[in-house]
C-alpha cells in the first residue's frame, strides 16, 4: 500500500496557517522551523484582551465549575491554605470564594488560574490554532499579581513558553540556564530538593537581562532559562502559554511503554539488589534484548508509533451537540467557520483521503481532496460560495471541523 502526501495545490490541508503563531512572533514560519535559543520580546499591536482579561477573570472565578487545583493563591512563593480562599457549594467544598480571594490579593498574594484552555472558549480556540501552528500541544495559565508584589522567586521551567502580557505591567529578571534544556521530570520543584540546588543560588547569579512587559508584549522564554517577575505600580495579568516538547527522552519512554513486543517482561533475579555481579548480568541481558529489538524494527515503524502517540496528546475538536442532534437545515447562505487547526495530518492512502484528528481519523474519497483543500484554506464559507456536497458539510460540522457562524 502506498502513501502519498496531498498535493499543495490549491492548498495543503494540514499546513500551518499561522493564525495564532503570527500574533506571537514577527516571522512565524522561521520561528516554527527554528525557535530562538534565547529569550526574545515581540510587540503585538492589537494586544490580547480578546483572549482573556479582567472581566474574563471575574467570570471564571464566579463560575460554579471552577475547583481546586484549577486555581491557586500564592504568597511568599508558596501556596497558602486552601480554606483561606475557597468556599463550599452545593456540590463541592473547594470552589473559589471571590471575596476571600480578593482579600488575599489586597494583602499582596498572587492568583494562578491553571489549565484555562479547558475553560475559556477564546483560549481553547487560540491554543488549538497555536498547537496546529507549532505542532506542539499548549497549556495555559493566567497569573494575577497586585502592585509591588512577586508570586514566585527565581526558578526555571521544563517547557518552552510564550509570556503574554494582557493587563498592567511586569518587570522580568532573566538569567542564563543552570541546566540546559531540562526535561519534563527536571522541574525546579523537584531539583531544589537537592542540597546543591537552592533559590539563593539562582538569585545570586548575574542577570542576563531585566525588562518590563506592557500590554501586548510577548516574551519567548525557552525552557531552562531562570526567571522571576515582579509587578510595580499597577496590578498585572499575564498568560503563560507552555508548549510540549517532543524530546528524544520522551520518545524512549513512549517506545518502551507502548510496544507490546519490547523486551522487559522478565523479572530480575532475587539477588539483583544484593549481588553486583548478578545485577550486571541481568542488565547485560536486557541491553542485548533491547539492541536486538531495535535492530529488528524499522525506522518507519518507530516513527509511526511516536507520531501517533504525539497526535493523541493534542486536544480533540470542539464538537457541538446541536450539530449532531438538532439537524438544522443547511441553506446556500448558511455561514460556517472553518477550523483547520483540527486537522493534524492529511494523506492519500489506498485511494482514500485520511484526515487525522487528535482522537480519530476521517476517511473521504481521494477525489474529495481538492475541494476539501479549498474549504480548509478559508476561515469562513457558505455553500453558495463553495460547491461542497451537503452530506460532506454536515459530516465536517458534526466532527467539529466546521461550526455555524
Amino acid at each position: 500500500m502506498t502513501t502519498t502526501a496531498i498535493p499543495t495545490t490549491p492548498s495543503d490541508l494540514s499546513r500551518p496557517a499561522f493564525a495564532a503563531l503570527g500574533r506571537l512572533t514577527a516571522d512565524p514560519e522561521a520561528f516554527r522551523a527554528d525557535p530562538p535559543a534565547e529569550p526574545v520580546v515581540f510587540r503585538a499591536p492589537g494586544g490580547f484582551s480578546d483572549l482573556f482579561g479582567w472581566a474574563a477573570l471575574d467570570a471564571s472565578l464566579a463560575s460554579s465549575g471552577r475547583r481546586l487545583p484549577d486555581f491557586r493563591v500564592i504568597s511568599g512563593g508558596a501556596q497558602i491554605a486552601d480554606q483561606r480562599y475557597t468556599r463550599p457549594t452545593l456540590m463541592y467544598a473547594d470552589a473559589p470564594d471571590v471575596r476571600r480571594t480578593a482579600g488575599e490579593l489586597a494583602e499582596g498574594a498572587s492568583l494562578v488560574m491553571q489549565g484555562l484552555q479547558e475553560y475559556s472558549e477564546p483560549l481553547a480556540r487560540f491554543t488549538r490554532a497555536l498547537a496546529h501552528d507549532t505542532s506542539r500541544p499548549v497549556h495555559v495559565n493566567a497569573y494575577v499579581t497586585p502592585p509591588k508584589s512577586q508570586g514566585f522567586a527565581a526558578h526555571f521551567d521544563p517547557r518552552d513558553s510564550f509570556i503574554v502580557q494582557v493587563e498592567g505591567t511586569k518587570v522580568w529578571t532573566l538569567r542564563e540556564p543552570v541546566l540546559t534544556a531540562p526535561l519534563a521530570h527536571e522541574s525546579w520543584d523537584r531539583l531544589r530538593e537537592r542540597p546543591e540546588w537552592t533559590t539563593e543560588r539562582l538569585e545570586a547569579m548575574e542577570p542576563w537581562r531585566v525588562l518590563t512587559l506592557e500590554p501586548g508584549d510577548v516574551l519567548w522564554l525557552p525552557r531552562g532559562w531562570v526567571h522571576s517577575a515582579r509587578s510595580e505600580g499597577v496590578s498585572s495579568l499575564h498568560l503563560t502559554l507552555s508548549l510540549t516538547a517532543w524530546t528524544e527522552h520522551w520518545a524512549v519512554g513512549e517506545l518502551l511503554s507502548r510496544i507490546v513486543e519490547v523486551p522487559g517482561r522478565t523479572a530480575f533475579p532475587a539477588d539483583f539488589v544484593r549481588d553486583p555481579a548478578t545485577a550486571a548480568e541481568a542488565v547485560a541481558g536486557l541491553r542485548r534484548g533491547l539492541a536486538d529489538w531495535f535492530a529488528g524494527t524499522s525506522d518507519e515503524e518507530l516513527a509511526a508509533l511516536l507520531a501517533g502517540a504525539a497526535i493523541r496528546a493534542f486536544p480533540a475538536p470542539l464538537r457541538q451537540v446541536s450539530a449532531v442532534l438538532a439537524d438544522a437545515p443547511i441553506t446556500p447562505d448558511t455561514v460556517f467557520e472553518v477550523h483547520r487547526e483540527t486537522v493534524l495530518s492529511a494523506v492519500v492512502e489506498g485511494g482514500h483521503l485520511l484526515l487525522r484528528l487528535a482522537d480519530r481519523v476521517l476517511t473521504f474519497p481521494e477525489a474529495a481532496a481538492p475541494v476539501l483543500a479549498e474549504l480548509l484554506a478559508r476561515r469562513r464559507f457558505t455553500p453558495a460560495e463553495l460547491p461542497v456536497a451537503e452530506d460532506v458539510i454536515r459530516r465536517l460540522w458534526h466532527e467539529g471541523l466546521l461550526t455555524r457562524a
